[in-house]
């Protein structure tokens, strides 16, 4: 891997971005131009398919994989941007601005927010400001044309200080105490507004931002192309860098540690070979060979758990080192997870709100649209039904092409051994399809009984996603074990 190849495809890529934007200037619709704009399009969408087919980065298989998956996301984001997105739906993504306005108290019933998180109600005055992408924003645009002033974090309620609790600690003082540890500093609670920008950057300096924005924007922060996760309900709440540092240190620095020792563990113990005589023949996995089925499970959950806390991580560090950028929306980091792990209960609800949206667009666009259109085909629906059976297969078809492809890159391009990611994928997409239709019939047959829910359903639902992980997970782990990510991750 030279510092050319990782290079030349973003700033090709940024380039165009330069020309995608409408006029002004004129120029930029002009043959030439719009000749020029796709020919770099296409150069850097050619350049990030072949990272990873003639590259590789010799210290680490993590970073081949992660090689692998920004080749083919980069590539499919230019083929969307300038081709699809542009010449099919005739849409450029437009600037959008978010407004939030400090609210007293979080009403958990009416946002869903989390109640041992935004527990203690803050006060606030009722000022509205924008979290911004353009240099040319006026306070004329926000809504309402409220005058538009500086962040302000509201004033925390009174509490009782940490210095009192230790001087008068009993039993109930104690537990308050490690639960206000446990929870951290309050974040934000406040009410959002978003606007869509209307024209287009003006001067060089705001189209080159426009570009830059645009091309750092995974999840279309920022943009009308934003992803669903990002699109939540109007009263949310703004983590400050305290929040985030408290997250790192008392959530995600503790989970990693634990994963970690989990996976080192298993690898040393059952999966590294301590002579020659135990080293696993070709065609045979170390993973089914050495590990029964509740340690394989052990070291599924560990692998998920420790790489759900290494995204977290990544994503508070970014938001932390940027936050100074405020009120660009460069600064501007929504929530990675909208729900507790413990709240979620199907399948559908642990892929919707409770992993990453990163690749959702790419998912969307090449898979969800596909599917869509391919169900309305064959089935003879009519646009406006709903297509949910191809939305859910295309969706996880997609997920399932681009992981495999992305370890196929660590397996010496076998794909027979990269076939494990995609079999978890599609085991996943079509979990997704039975659980909506017995929920479908039990909700039917409750309702001639008059019955809307009971209480052991939510358990009933963790059991079933969390074993529909774990078991499907294992051609996951199984791919990872022989690819040698396990060891690595073991820091062996």
């Amino acid at each position: 891997m030279t510092l050319e190849a990782a290079l030349c495809p973003p700033l090709i890529y940024y380039l165009a971005l330069l020309l995608l934007a409408p006029p002004p200037p004129q120029t930029v619709e002009s043959t030439a131009v719009r000749a020029l704009r796709n020919v770099l399009a296409l150069l850097a969408a050619f350049l990030f398919f072949r990272l990873p087919l003639a590259y590789h980065v010799p210290f680490s298989i993590g970073l081949n994989y992660q090689l692998g998956l920004v080749g083919v996301y980069g590539g499919c984001r230019v083929i969307d941007a300038f081709f699809i997105s542009l010449y099919v739906f005739h849409h450029v993504p437009r600037r959008v601005r978010y407004y939030h306005r400090p609210r007293e108290k979080t009403p958990v019933e009416a946002d869903g927010a989390d109640p041992a998180i935004l527990k203690h109600p803050l006060t606030s005055s009722a000022t509205l400001y924008p979290v911004a992408s353009s240099a040319t924003d006026s306070p004329s645009c926000a809504p309402g044309n409220h005058v538009v002033s500086p962040p302000m974090r509201p004033k925390l309620a009174k509490t009782r200080s940490q210095s009192d609790m230790l001087e008068n600690m009993n039993d109930e003082s104690y537990g308050e105490l490690m639960q206000r540890l446990m929870i951290g500093p309050e974040p934000m609670p406040v009410t959002e507004t978003v606007t869509t920008e209307h024209g287009w950057p003006r001067s060089f300096m705001d189209r080159a931002s426009w570009a830059l924005e645009l091309e750092l924007s995974m999840r279309g922060v920022g943009f009308s192309w934003t992803t669903a996760d990002v699109r939540h309900t109007r009263k949310t709440w703004l983590p400050t860098v305290a929040n985030r540092l408290h997250s790192i240190f008392a959530h995600v620095g503790p989970i990693l540690i634990a994963c970690w020792a989990i996976i080192r563990y298993t690898f040393v113990t059952y999966l590294a070979p301590q002579n020659a005589d135990e080293a696993v023949l070709p065609g045979m996995s170390s993973f089914d060979e050495r590990l029964s089925v509740i340690q394989q499970l052990v070291l599924t959950g560990a692998l998920g758990s420790f790489l759900m806390a290494a995204f977290s991580l990544a994503h508070s560090l970014f938001a932390i080192l940027l936050s100074p950028l405020t009120p660009s929306p460069l600064a501007f980091f929504p929530a990675l997870y909208t729900t507790r792990v413990w709240d979620i209960t199907s399948v559908r609800g642990f892929w919707s709100h409770g992993w990453h949206r990163l690749f959702a667009r790419l998912f969307l666009v090449w898979g969800v649209w596909p599917g869509e259109w391919l169900e309305r085909k064959v089935l003879r629906k009519a646009p406006e039904q709903p297509a949910d059976l191809g939305k859910v297969l295309g969706g996880f078809a997609s997920s399932a092409l681009v992981h495999s492809f992305s370890v196929r890159c660590v397996l010496g391009g076998r794909w027979q051994d990269a076939k494990g990611e995609a079999v978890f994928f599609i085991l996943n997409g079509v979990a997704v399809v039975l659980e909506g239709g017995v929920r479908r019939y039990i909700e039917w047959q409750r309702s001639k009984k008059g019955i809307e829910t009971m209480w052991y359903d939510a358990w009933v639902g963790r059991v079933w996603w969390m074993s529909v992980l774990l078991f499907s997970g294992r051609n996951f782990a199984r791919g990872w074990t022989q690819a040698g990510l396990v060891r690595e991750m073991a820091f062996l």
